[in-house]
């Protein structure tokens, strides 16, 4: 079978991941290669036209950077995709996250016959505009207007008309628009081979990793840094993204338990977080974080203020969420909660259910069922 992937997916090719989202497209398409079905990626992003040693294609698009900047969209970008896409005739055509540029896709594939995937990339994509408008936008009419409006609408056409709406777990189906019969669970990603083993038996702090953000909590992490026991240490690892977020992490520079690591690389992020004694989140909203993945690889159990994506921390022991309570989080940490939780077990959930080695296989066979999700 051939598949057609979009997105900004080079760098995540060359070991260089711009985001989660990204990250995932590459897992899955190595994976369908690896397995022998012709994978393709039209990435409007990237410099040059490339095959990965897994047999990817990737194609660029020329005429993304031609013509004037105010009309390029309509002259040469539109234009460039809708030929590209039609040509690729391919059986599947699969994006993930919110894009207007995904209703392009979605035509080629009814022209040519295929079927069109809409992947679910955060809980924060099936919830109201309200919600998306005050975590997503910041509450900006601006930013609304001239990055969400557009994306939004075409998102909310586009679940309701896609041969498959694949989330990352069953919570996610609660607020979906899209209907019943096309939604299907496929988990989130990870290659388990890639993840370091941790260099301390002591595991003397715990850590935050990621950007800081309005919808990631930013204002929750100070608020939970404020109340809890001052002799803690905290690793946080990651830079601020939007005003608000600046003005927190300039307080949590002050903190004497607090040590900020700035922005790091993946390799050394994932090496701080195997020496942990948990992985903190306190974001509001999040799909099923790459993150968690990566801890519990590594044998890190999570201590989670709300993100508990299909309720796997508490159904399969990986962890706490605290559904909301500050204060449980701070004596989760304070009494070292997450101490006895068996870290074998951790290791073997993830290699169970997200091992990217599995995912062609496991994949394929939820398309064949095209059956209703079981909750």
């Amino acid at each position: 079978m051939k598949f057609c992937f979009f997105g900004n997916v080079s760098g995540a090719l060359k070991g260089k991941t711009l985001g989660g989202g990204e990250l995932q497209i590459s897992l899955l398409a190595k994976a369908l290669a690896l397995k022998g079905h012709e994978v393709v990626i039209i990435d409007p992003y990237a410099d040059e036209n490339f095959i990965t040693l897994e047999g990817i294609k990737l194609v660029s698009v020329p005429e993304w950077k031609k013509g004037p900047t105010v009309l390029r969209m309509f002259l040469y970008r539109i234009p460039a995709l809708r030929r590209m896409f039609r040509e690729q005739n391919a059986d599947f055509y699969i994006v993930r996250m919110r894009s207007y540029l995904h209703l392009i896709p979605y035509l080629a594939a009814k022209k040519n016959g295929g079927k069109f995937i809409q992947s679910i990339a955060s809980d924060i994509d099936v919830l109201s505009e309200r919600k998306k408008f005050k975590y997503d936008y910041n509450s900006s009419f601006k930013t609304f207007v001239t990055e969400g409006l557009a994306n939004d609408v075409v998102f909310n056409y586009l679940l309701r008309r896609s041969n498959y709406v694949l989330l990352q777990h069953c919570g996610q189906r609660i607020a979906s628009t899209s209907s019943k019969n096309n939604q299907i669970i496929f988990s989130n990603l990870i290659e388990l081979s890639a993840l370091p083993v941790a260099k301390s038996a002591v595991k003397s702090y715990y850590i935050y990793a990621g950007s800081l953000t309005t919808l990631k909590g930013s204002d929750n992490l100070l608020k939970l840094i404020n109340i809890v026991d001052q002799t803690i240490p905290i690793l946080i690892v990651g830079s601020p993204k939007d005003e608000k977020s600046k003005e927190v992490y300039k307080e949590l520079r002050k903190k004497k338990n607090v040590i900020v690591k700035g922005q790091k690389t993946h390799k050394e992020t994932v090496e701080l977080i195997a020496d942990a004694r948990a992985l903190i989140n306190t974001s509001y909203y999040e799909g099923f974080p790459n993150i968690y993945l990566e801890a519990w690889g590594m044998g890190v159990p999570v201590i989670s203020l709300n993100v508990n994506p299909g309720n796997v921390l508490t159904q399969y022991n990986l962890g706490v969420c605290c559904f909301g309570d500050l204060n449980r989080m701070k004596r989760c940490m304070e009494d070292e909660e997450t101490k006895n939780i068996n870290r074998e077990k951790l290791t073997a959930y993830v290699n169970e259910f997200h091992d990217s080695r599995k995912a062609a296989v496991r994949f394929l066979n939820i398309l064949k069922a095209d059956l209703p999700i079981q909750d």
